[in-house]
């Protein structure tokens, strides 16, 4: 396995057989003693989150997951479902593993699975997704004195507040981080 000195958010690391994801990371200096490297780590096998304070140049050993592409079928109470390109096989991701993502899936996206030793870690998310506005209300006249929003439902069913100028039928561009409105698609 690699080693690294320098871990940083979004990076898989192994401690004691078990992998885990690097959520953040903070440099805390002390003077004289050198620096201490303070990650904030979520556990891969059962998603609980802790915190562990390394020296500053102390080495962890990171890994590089695999990426799978795979395309998204459906989901339901106990995850989400996506189909293996090359050999068709269905398999399930927990609904904690893909959390808040799921809002931004569409039926027959094609998506990148991370993958270690055969064990899915996570899905690849991408920071912007276009959707299609499916359910929104008229601009009504006169609603316009400060930066109006009304609330627009897209095509995976999330609701998001949009500009009041948006249309049922528009593609929009929408912040996968936040959940927010980012521009409209052309």
């Amino acid at each position: 396995m690699p080693l690294t000195n320098q871990p940083v958010k979004g990076m898989y690391i192994l401690e004691e057989n078990k992998i885990y994801y690097i959520l953040d990371r903070q440099l805390k200096t002390q003077g004289r003693q050198g620096g201490l490297i303070i990650m904030r780590l979520q556990s891969m096998e059962t998603g609980n989150q802790s915190t562990k304070t390394i020296k500053s140049g102390a080495k962890v050993e990171h890994i590089e997951p695999e990426t799978k592409e795979m395309q998204y079928l459906y989901s339901d109470g106990s995850g989400s479902y996506f189909m293996d390109s090359e050999t068709y096989e269905t398999i399930n991701i927990p609904k904690d593993t893909i959390g808040d993502y799921v809002n931004f899936l569409k039926e027959g996206m094609s998506t990148l699975v991370l993958m270690y030793n055969g064990k899915i870690l996570n899905i690849k998310e991408v920071p912007n997704v276009v959707l299609k506005v499916t359910e929104t209300s008229d601009a009504v006249k006169g609603n316009t004195a400060n930066s109006a929003t009304k609330l627009a439902k897209v095509e995976t069913g999330f609701e998001l507040q949009v500009p009041m100028f948006i249309k049922v039928g528009d593609d929009i561009k929408i912040s996968t981080e936040s959940g927010s409105y980012s521009g409209k698609s052309n």
